[in-house]
């Protein structure tokens, strides 16, 4: 599930651990930023061995994926100028891309989660809270 901006500016994607379909999903282009895909492989595939090569990059925003392991979670997400734009209740197995704008998160039960994101990361200079 994609959730935009008014300008139609992609600023989350929601990606539903019981909707997950067989193969390989890619969630965002090969432009993006931030890459997201989810993985639904069955016994005896193989991803053949590779290596990463170093590439020079601009990143501009601070995108990041929370993946619910346990628990269940409100999250809001908000547009670039602060604006409430979705508010979306994820369960255990559900994950959140957080590409653009802002976003807050209330627990609703216990919860254990990954969050990813690129670094380095600077909290002093990369947060802004509202």
């Amino acid at each position: 599930m994609e959730i935009h901006d008014k300008e139609g500016n992609l600023l989350a994607l929601i990606i539903r651990g019981n909707e997950m379909t067989e193969g390989k999903n890619f969630f965002t282009n090969d432009n993006s930023e931030f890459q997201i895909a989810a993985f639904n492989l069955e016994k005896d595939s193989i991803i053949e061995n590779h290596i990463h090569e170093e590439q020079n990059r601009t990143v501009i925003n601070t995108s990041e994926v929370l993946v619910l392991i346990e628990g269940e979670m409100i999250i809001d997400i908000f547009d670039t100028n602060l604006e409430l734009v979705s508010t979306e209740k994820l369960n255990a197995g559900d994950a959140v891309g957080l590409l653009s704008g802002g976003h807050g998160i209330k627990i609703t039960k216990n919860c254990k989660f990954f969050e990813v994101k690129q670094g380095p990361y600077i909290e002093k200079s990369d947060k802004k809270r509202f």
